[in-house]
């Protein structure tokens, strides 16, 4: 790779933009992939976030979880974003201890809460990110960021060249 085709980024300003996506009241939608045993699922799931903590909550018996159970390690996509982390069931959604939670989710999408809360069986899921691409923005010269959320470092790559 030619010198110019990668460069250094600023990690917090990377890391707030990140944060910045994951906590907007307009973005409530990702895709969340999981995989065991050779099978990978992909499904589009309601999320709140607390920093680079994303949270989604399902039936406690779907595939999704069984997925988590097996294998934590999970991918998220959303608009020009894509997160790895590793996945954790949290227990009963109503639980006093995930109640902050719940609220993010009665504040950012209240019908999904209310949609749900009658059901017997669901859980909180914690995803931690721990990296992320993010497409650089529409008119920029075309780039991925790179950001490692462990090693605190970011980067950037030109991924279409002319």
């Amino acid at each position: 790779m030619v010198a110019e085709d990668r460069w250094e980024l600023d990690y917090a300003e990377t890391r707030d933009d990140l944060v910045r996506f994951l906590e907007s009241p307009s973005h409530a939608l990702m895709s969340l992939a999981t995989s065991h045993n050779d099978r990978v699922l992909v499904r589009t799931i309601s999320v709140v976030a607390d920093g680079l903590d994303i949270y989604f909550f399902t039936w406690g018996g779907s595939r999704k979880c069984e997925q988590i159970r097996a294998n934590p390690k999970v991918a998220l996509c959303g608009d020009r974003y894509q997160v790895e982390g590793t996945a954790e069931v949290l227990g009963d959604l109503f639980s006093e201890h995930n109640a902050p939670h719940v609220e993010r989710f009665r504040r950012k999408l209240p019908g999904a809460i209310e949609a749900w809360e009658k059901r017997p069986g669901m859980v909180l899921v914690k995803v931690r990110a721990t990296a992320a691409v993010i497409a650089g923005p529409p008119g920029e010269e075309p780039h991925l960021a790179f950001l490692d959320l462990i090693r605190e470092a970011s980067h950037a790559e030109r991924w279409a060249h002319h």
